[in-house]
């Protein structure tokens, strides 16, 4: 059996396998057609228009909570396309790290490698919550930031569609069962939930079935470009995010296990490791920021845990509104991933259908499920992987419900092949029944949550002449502080931080504030020139003495122009200056940036060349077939 090739419901005819419509799924001659042109345009404008159904509701008003459709459906709320979000809870803090990169490469012309504006200044590059390298800052820069955040949310969960159904077919599924696959993943309440809360780090999770659809391509075709390129995907998911990098890390592995153990084949074992090394090499301008703030920052382990009751509820039940009662340890959003009866069920019939295709799934389900109900017990799952690097960081458990639900959605796909595999009309036509029913449940109990996204934005002090820090008692609004030109002390548990030692960092607004910049001996000092990542003053002392900035001191601040070293003084950015008049640059550059770019371009430039050996490869062969 090779590796994706549709074996059920078709038949072979001059090399070809065709479907019961006639569609041609693969060709001997040339195995790298996959579907019809005709399938292809109608994926594509399918994917655009399931994701803008479901996420009508985003457009809609926000101010009308509670689960359902009501009023809101009929109030669309165009001014989205102006208004930005800042109400002092997770959507604002997401907002804030798209906001930021956005305005200092529009504003100041400067890569967003630092950011001042959060808790006394910190790496935005190495933020593992940020979303800096990624294609879709693109869209900001040329729409702006909300209509940027919009189509960025859009885009994924249209990539997300897409990826599903071409998964689905290299699975050898029809394309009725691969529409379940396509569906199910990005209509469960996982994903409207998050997006609802400004989870944005999230959407990385869209490359998943696209990356397992290229591992079975690379295998199928023999052509390891196309695993080089699931890397690239791979890394996106943690250039874009953090979870989905896991995510998919995981069920590569188990996937590429069983099917080197079913086929006696290393090479879906070669193709897996050859996603991971460039995932890796192709992440590395991320990567390495976000291991060193990790490594001097390691973000605090949050114990979370869920019972049957509550994994039941968080799977099953149909209110799933962002306005329940939470049932676990933490909220309530963390740990809901709606699985309809129709899809349910085509789950459950999948995984008794055909054992072999279905284990490997059933295995990953199992495996996630034990991950979402978390810590309940000191050798609970979770415990376990946190030993792992880095995984300290990996945080609530709740957040295993998003490969939990995929494999699912992969046992669904499967049955409804296995009811497309019958011989009377009575199979594909139940299978088509339930699939239209799954998904207009999942939008009536899932797609709500879209709408809670914009909220109105919380009071914000008056805008500051010069960039200047801030704080407050209450929960501060990230985005509305930092565009006010000031920077926000108060970051208590929201997301990542890094929290100012007590006393080094101080707000204009509190007290022993001695300005943005000072001198710790006598002298005179002028800020010539503020951006995130360069600061510029001009310095004149009668002695030897130090220059302060009141933001963290971080390796990768450094002198660049002027006499004198920097160093940390009380945790702050200083400089030491000798006597006399001089001008004194400060700047920030993430340490090793240049040599983890280098890795990126050559991994880029070795895909273009090995995906060129292999092209002219196949036109050679096709040209002498004997």
């Amino acid at each position: 059996m090779s590796f994706g090739v549709p074996t059920n419901s078709s038949s072979e005819k001059a090399g070809r396998s065709i479907d019961s419509t006639g569609v041609i799924l693969w060709s001997s001659t040339r195995p790298e057609i996959f579907f019809a042109r005709r399938e292809i345009k109608q994926l594509v404008l399918l994917s655009l228009a399931f994701a803008f159904v479901f996420l009508y509701p985003i457009l809609c008003d926000s101010s009308l909570s509670g689960p359902g459709i009501g009023a809101w459906l009929i109030r669309p709320q165009l001014e989205h396309f102006t208004a930005i979000p800042s109400d002092g809870a997770d959507r604002d803090l997401f907002v804030q790290l798209r906001w930021v990169p956005y305005y200092t490469l529009t504003h100041f012309h400067q890569l967003p490698f630092w950011n001042p504006y959060k808790c006394g200044g910190m790496p935005m590059l190495g933020n593992p919550e940020s979303a800096i390298v990624t294609p879709f800052l693109l869209l900001y820069l040329i729409f702006g930031l909300i209509p940027g955040m919009l189509l960025e949310i859009y885009l994924h969960v249209a990539i997300m569609f897409a990826g599903g159904y071409v998964l689905g077919r290299e699975l050898g599924l029809v394309p009725l069962a691969a529409l379940v696959l396509a569906a199910m993943f990005p209509s469960s309440s996982w994903l409207s939930l998050h997006i609802a809360l400004g989870h944005l780090n999230f959407l990385s999770a869209a490359y998943i079935p696209w990356i397992l659809a290229l591992l079975l391509a690379s295998c199928r075709l023999r052509r390891w470009h196309l695993a080089m390129l699931g890397g690239l995907l791979c890394a996106l998911t943690l250039t874009e995010g953090n979870y989905g990098f896991v995510f998919a890390a995981m069920l590569v592995a188990i996937v590429a296990v069983w099917y080197a153990t079913t086929q006696l084949s290393v090479r879906p074992l070669l193709a897996a490791s050859l996603i991971g090394i460039f995932a890796i090499a192709f992440s590395m301008p991320r990567l390495i920021p976000t291991a060193e703030l990790l490594t001097i920052h390691p973000r605090e382990i949050q114990l979370s845990y869920l019972s049957w009751h509550g994994a039941l509820v968080s799977l099953f039940s149909r209110d799933q509104d962002l306005c329940a009662p939470m049932v676990a340890s933490f909220l309530f959003s963390e740990y809901a991933g709606y699985i309809g009866a129709p899809f349910a069920l085509l789950a459950l019939i999948g995984a008794i259908g055909n054992v072999r295709k279905s284990f490997p799934w059933v295995l990953g389900a199992i495996f996630f499920f034990t991950l979402f109900r978390g810590d309940t017990s000191p050798n609970a799952p979770t415990m376990w992987l946190r030993l792992l690097p880095l995984a300290g960081n990996i945080g609530l458990c709740g957040r295993w419900v998003v490969p939990l639900v995929f494999c699912v959605g992969v046992l669904a796909a499967l049955g409804a092949q296995s009811l497309c595999e019958r011989p009377q009309q009575w199979g594909r036509r139940l299978a088509g029944i339930l699939i239209t029913v799954g998904v207009a449940d999942a939008w009536l109990v899932c797609a709500p949550n879209y709408r809670y996204l914009f909220q109105p934005a919380a009071r914000a002090p008056a805008p500051s002449q010069t960039f200047r820090q801030y704080y407050t008692e209450w929960a501060p609004p990230f985005t509305s502080i930092a565009m006010a030109g000031m920077g926000s002390l108060s970051c208590g548990d929201r997301g990542y931080h890094v929290d100012p030692p007590k006393g080094t960092v101080l707000g204009y607004n509190q007290t022993g504030y001695r300005g943005e910049y000072y001198l710790l001996g006598a002298g005179k000092v002028t800020e010539t020139l503020w951006s995130p990542n360069l600061l510029r003053y001009e310095v004149d002392v009668p002695q030897t003495t130090s220059l302060v900035v009141n933001q963290i001191m971080y390796p990768g601040w450094r002198l660049t122009h002027g006499n004198g070293f920097a160093y940390a003084e009380n945790g702050l950015i200083a400089v030491r200056v000798p006597s006399g008049r001089q001008e004194i640059e400060l700047v920030y550059t993430p340490r090793h940036i240049v040599a983890a770019c280098a890795i990126a371009l050559f991994a880029l430039a070795t895909l273009i060349v090995v995906w060129r050996i292999e092209s002219q490869s196949v036109s050679r062969r096709r040209s002498n077939p004997c």
